[in-house]
């Protein structure tokens, strides 16, 4: 018991000494994203992606270098609902830290709005981890997987 919080109690002060702002808490999901723009040219209707956060808001990205395949849409906003009628192509970010380790879910789904419901879609998605390393004080990317359904 004692080693595992002389290990939980380690990281905490790795963090704060050595810790991240909430820019560059952004910008590494926002490197998340930019790193799954290879499987935008798998998409064979050729349209706009959304991004959204874990509360179905729009996301915006810091800096987009692909402006014109990024849009942002807040789901459940009124003024949307004839926009999803037609059915849109949608990730959603889905950042989790845990301890020294940033994982960044993309979740690709389409939403479309019929019958007054909102019908969700899953299509697969990626997985980009971070890890945190105290010795250089900087995040390192581990691993990026895609997998779809």
């Amino acid at each position: 018991m004692k080693k595992i919080v002389l290990v939980i109690l380690s990281f905490f002060v790795c963090f704060i000494v050595y810790g991240q702002s909430k820019d560059e808490y952004k910008s590494m999901v926002d490197t998340a994203v930019i790193l799954q723009t290879k499987y935008l040219d798998q998409n064979p209707y050729n349209e706009d992606v959304y991004l959204i956060d874990t509360s179905d808001r729009a996301y915006y990205l810091s800096s987009d270098n692909k402006k014109n395949k990024f849009s942002s849409i807040d789901v459940y906003d009124k003024k949307n609902k004839s926009r999803l009628k037609k059915g849109i192509h949608a990730w959603k970010i889905l950042p989790i830290l845990n301890g020294s380790r940033l994982t960044v879910n993309i979740v690709d789904f389409r939403v479309s709005y019929k019958n007054h419901n909102y019908h969700f879609a899953n299509t697969g998605g990626a997985t980009v981890v971070f890890e945190y390393q105290c010795a250089t004080g900087k995040w390192v990317l581990i691993n990026t997987t895609w997998s779809g359904l």
